[in-house]
């Protein structure tokens, strides 16, 4: 099993919204208040993480 994904810097914020791309070879999530921390939501972050990705059986 990997390690849950960990964004440095950006404690004051959250995970979002995440979701593959439609042939799953892409990972997108948001950090909500990237590293603002802002609870305006201001400076966000959308993030997008490469495969391959394991598949169940």
């Amino acid at each position: 099993m990997a390690p849950p994904t960990r964004i440095l810097g950006q404690s004051s914020s959250e995970i979002t919204g995440p979701a593959f791309s439609p042939d799953g070879r892409r990972l997108y999530f948001s950090s909500q208040r990237g590293t603002s921390g802002h609870s305006t939501g201001s400076g966000g972050i959308t993030y997008e993480v490469t495969g391959p990705f394991r598949t169940q059986a």
